[in-house]
């Protein structure tokens, strides 16, 4: 959704114009396609380059707008959140050297805002969720103070008429939600763009959703976050519930997310696209719009179609529509938004050759392939690369493959095929796609070289430590533009050339807080209470309510000092006036905190949740 210029939909008469608005489009656009007024080419490809913002150790920096401002550059532009940045690069011809133009305006662009915002203590990182984002980096005040951002969030929230819920599941699980849309700012990811001719979208649309999982599958970078161990490629299932606005209700009901990868192929033109996404979601904003499109045709005016691609940039899916207009000359595109950033720029353009050779590389005996192949193969491909990565098995035509083995036999050599069609650089077909297959070989994609990193430093470290060290030495490689396949894959015997900057910042409350924290409810009797303390060795035990708010505080003194019954409750003696303590609080002043009330444990909360605790015996 780049368009600023948006209003929210206060009146039925509002929301039935904005409708009235998209129709006329969907009616020019139609009319377009169909006289042949839509470019035919399909020699043009771009892309989109989302950054974190991370400070001097690694956190989150929410330093964007001051670093816009003094970049002064019509490439770069905000973001969701304070800490997200996105360059969007210029278009080029698919030919000769374009992706090393690509990649030249890119670093160029990565070298200038890295000066920019190192004067603001700050460092541009490329990774597909920021392993270092904690729950209190998405509350509202790290939004980006812009109208679009604040309306498409509160308009989604209405529609659903409660939090967001995240339930993510991997390795380790993680469950919580959210009053706005700002999960999504976890997800970072390189977007790509082909041009695509309206003859020739329906087959190269429906090859598009067909690599996905393999071309997934080679190229995740985003395991880890809040310290948990999840998907290989965990933003897919994040971005679908960070913006999933179906309610529980009626659960035999086929209804979509406004983030998915589609239920069929597509079978029509690409105007099947937006008329069913107008049919599925329900608007959400309205526009300043433009000049009626159909009398704009009559003048010889191309329109920009803004109210349906205002609709269109509030769902998401996978391999998206994209229309847009150049020297009064319309053309459509696929933008492909699955693939992650980083993990360094030489890595992505990798992915980028690897992408538009198996689109280009389309063998001619599968240009029909979706009459006979069921759809739900490659959407399966597709979530099995996003939760095993390289790891995970592909279906391709009939054949049960490893993902190696579909990339390095198949896939590979119909992209260099594809390549070489186009007249690319072999130079630059050698290079990119040698990277592919050297990290394919190897196994060590982004997602690899951090899972095995961080069980690797969490035996040494409490998990913030372990994630800022990953982070630096992620930025130390980044900045070198190392492939991620030669990366040393035990960084652990390497980490003592950079944990003294981490160690010379200010800890943290979370750096050693513990947070397998043990509660019980407040209607739970003081017998069970105390064999729990002595099965443990507790000494405190939080006490919860039944919506798991902190309520109270038990200590093991309370059963040396009195004779209390045990029939009692844990509400019925629990101190309710409990000292807490935010997880991004220094350790000096928890130190300070405990001192001067005389404990020795303090739970850590954020809002009114338990997240861990902390005793005297964690500060040694």
């Amino acid at each position: 959704m780049g368009d600023f210029n948006i209003k929210p939909i206060e009146s039925d008469q509002q929301r039935a114009e904005f409708y009235h608005a998209i129709l006329r489009d969907l009616e020019a656009f139609e009319y377009m396609l169909e006289h042949n007024m839509i470019e035919q080419k399909s020699d043009m490809i771009g892309a989109e380059q989302e950054i974190c913002l991370v400070d001097n150790i690694g956190n989150p920096a929410p330093r964007a707008l001051g670093i816009l401002k003094d970049i002064d550059s019509p490439l770069f532009t905000n973001e969701l959140a304070l800490y997200n940045l996105e360059v969007n690069l210029s278009p080029q011809h698919l030919q000769d050297e374009c992706f090393s133009k690509i990649a030249g305006e890119l670093r160029e662009a990565m070298r200038h805002g890295e000066d920019i915002a190192a004067r603001h203590g700050s460092q541009l990182l490329l990774t597909g969720n920021l392993p270092t984002l904690k729950f209190r980096h998405l509350l509202f005040d790290f939004m980006t103070p812009e109208e679009r951002y604040k309306t498409l969030s509160r308009e989604l929230l209405e529609l659903r008429g409660r939090n967001f819920e995240i339930f993510l599941e991997g390795v380790d699980d993680f469950r919580t939600s959210l009053d706005s849309v700002l999960f999504e700012a976890c997800n970072t990811s390189f977007q790509l763009h082909l041009q695509i001719a309206p003859r020739e979208f329906m087959r190269m649309h429906n090859w598009a959703q067909m690599i996905s999982g393999p071309v997934l599958a080679a190229c995740t970078n985003s395991p880890l976050l809040f310290g948990k161990e999840l998907w290989a490629e965990n933003r897919i299932s994040l971005f679908k519930q960070s913006l999933d606005t179906r309610r529980k209700l009626n659960h035999s009901r086929v209804k979509f997310p406004r983030v998915y990868f589609g239920n069929d192929w597509l079978r029509k033109s690409p105007l099947d696209i937006w008329q069913k996404d107008v049919t599925r979601f329900p608007v959400l904003l309205r526009g300043y719009g433009e000049e009626d499109p159909m009398d704009l045709l009559k003048k010889g005016i191309i329109p920009k179609l803004k109210s349906v691609r205002l609709h269109n940039g509030t769902t998401y899916t996978w391999n998206r529509l994209c229309y847009g207009v150049v020297d009064n000359s319309p053309h459509i595109r696929i933008e492909c938004r699955y693939l992650p950033a980083g993990p360094t720029m030489v890595d992505e353009m990798a992915n980028f050759a690897f992408w538009i050779g198996l689109m280009k590389g389309m063998p001619e005996e599968k240009y029909n392939f979706w009459e006979k192949t069921d759809f739900r193969i490659a959407k399966n491909n597709f979530i099995h690369a996003a939760r095993y990565g390289i790891h995970s098995g592909q279906q391709w035509f009939g054949e049960n493959f490893s993902a190696k083995g579909l990339i390095l036999d198949k896939l590979l050599p119909m992209a260099e095929k594809g390549l070489q069609k186009m007249q690319i650089s072999e130079k630059d077909i050698a290079y990119y796609l040698d990277i592919i297959a050297r990290r394919v070989t190897s196994g060590q994609t982004g997602s690899e070289w951090l899972t095995h990193n961080y069980r690797l430093l969490h035996q040494k470290y409490k998990p913030s430590v372990a994630l800022r060290l990953l982070v630096q030495q992620s930025l130390l490689y980044q900045k070198e533009d190392i492939p991620v396949h030669e990366w040393d894959p035990n960084m652990i015997n390497n980490d003592l050339h950079i944990l003294p900057q981490i160690k010379d910042a200010k800890e943290l409350v979370e750096d050693i807080m513990n947070q397998e924290v043990i509660t019980v409810k407040e209607n739970v009797s003081l017998e069970v209470i105390k064999s729990m303390m002595i099965w443990q060795g507790f000494n405190h035990l939080p006490v919860e309510d039944k919506n798991g708010d902190l309520v109270g505080m038990l200590s093991s003194s309370f059963f040396k000092e009195k004779q209390l019954s045990e029939k009692l409750l844990a509400k019925d003696v629990m101190v309710k006036d409990v000292i807490t303590m935010g997880p991004g609080e220094t350790i000096e002043y928890a130190k300070s905190i405990m001192l001067q009330h005389k404990v020795g444990c303090l739970p850590v909360v954020e809002g009114d949740k338990i997240v861990g605790i902390l005793t005297t015996s964690d500060f040694l």
